[in-house]
């Protein structure tokens, strides 16, 4: 039977997974998904992916209307995309800036490419932060640039912005991901907001970029997007990704926010890639659709409240997650839980070292997957 939100959040901390499975179910939004995982074609081999926080219900209704509609012989005429000029512009209304203050990119990963290569060489860091997402410093590692890995805080599992910034004191960059990939952690407006002025009065010519690619899953009292501190400091620059709660990740859209010197850095330092019209379409839509954006991140937030408190019933520690993932302290080699799950068609996170003889990464997926998965996670760890 079907049950309401309230019903599955009701499950919240019940202690066997028959209890956990009879009390769950799906939401109005994704009946048409209600089918069995195994039988997906969205599944390899019908293997279960919780491994890559991609979002597990895709875009929502309106983006995906806005894509069939525009599925027309138009796209033979697409050398030069339609909408993409128009994706710029809405972007820079949405945030209040300029469309030079914007730059778009197939996905955030050139961003963080060309930010490593604009900005990091043999005698210019990259600061980092361990474990954290890594395309920055493996260009750096690529250019031959020195590494500044500044491990998390091992009890909050938060970036330690104290250690990071007296290692940017004449680095080339800081990548900061806020909130961190694979941790889940956040960082408050005021701490954050010490932290790049601490590094720009202290180092002024390192450049900061701020990765927010999961910040849409972030409660709004929790953080907030470093946007005016970018605008302030033309050293700050902020990226974006529609790959999350957009539900895009196939569709690869990622922008940056910042002045426009440093944006024009990044860009000349590596290829952005060319935005489709079906995907700037696709972006403009989703970005426009608020409602679905909120729906979204309250979905995930019960799925996630849910999955958390059946590892905590288990007896597991779980970081406290404003991302559509968790980081759990398994108190194991992640390797042995993945393997174990593997064989019952579960996929979960790879390796995230320092943490990976005790921590896995596992992707919320929708409440069915997690449902299912919340069973095979009971009986590998039993």
């Amino acid at each position: 039977m079907k049950m309401t939100r309230r019903g599955f959040v009701g499950t919240i901390g019940l202690g066997s997974a028959a209890g956990l499975l009879s009390s769950a179910g799906l939401t109005s939004r994704n009946a048409n998904a209600a089918s069995s995982y195994e039988s997906d074609p969205t599944y390899d081999g019908g293997i279960m992916q919780l491994n890559q926080n991609e979002s597990a219900r895709g875009p929502g209704p309106k983006t995906m209307e806005a894509i069939r509609s525009h599925v027309t012989r138009r796209v033979g005429r697409g050398y030069a995309p339609d909408h993409v000029n128009e994706l710029r512009a809405t972007l820079a209304n949405g945030y209040g800036v300029t469309t030079d203050n914007v730059i778009l990119s197939t996905g955030s990963g050139p961003l963080l490419v060309g930010a490593a290569r604009a900005f990091c060489s043999e005698s210019k860091a990259l600061v980092t932060t361990g474990p954290t997402y890594t395309t920055a410093e493996q260009t750096a590692r690529l250019i031959g640039a020195p590494i500044r890995s500044i491990q998390v805080d091992s009890s909050t599992m938060g970036v330690n912005l104290e250690g990071s910034a007296e290692a940017a004191v004449g680095a080339g960059l800081v990548y900061f991901c806020n909130p961190n990939n694979p941790t889940g952690t956040v960082h408050s407006p005021a701490a954050v907001e010490s932290f790049i002025r601490r590094v720009q009065r202290e180092s002024p010519n390192t450049k900061m970029l701020i990765d927010e690619a999961y910040i849409n899953y972030a409660a709004d009292d929790a953080m907030q997007t470093a946007l005016p501190l970018a605008m302030e400091f033309e050293n700050v620059f902020i990226t974006r990704s529609f790959s999350k709660a957009h539900g895009m990740a196939g569709l690869r859209v990622g922008y940056a926010l910042g002045q426009e010197a440093t944006l024009d850095a990044v860009s000349s330092a590596w290829g952005m890639g060319d935005i489709n019209m079906l995907s700037a379409i696709a972006a403009i839509t989703a970005f426009n659709d608020k409602e679905h954006i909120d729906w979204e991140r309250q979905e995930n937030t019960e799925i996630r409240a849910f999955v958390v408190a059946a590892f905590n019933d288990m007896g597991y520690e779980v970081p406290n997650s404003h991302t559509n993932h968790i980081f759990v302290n398994l108190g194991k080699p992640a390797k042995e839980f993945r393997d174990a799950c593997l064989e019952n068609k579960i996929l979960v996170g790879r390796d995230f070292p320092p943490f990976e003889q005790t921590h896995c990464r596992i992707s919320m997926g929708s409440r069915e997957e997690m449902q299912k998965a919340v069973e095979v996670f009971r009986k590998v760890l039993a």
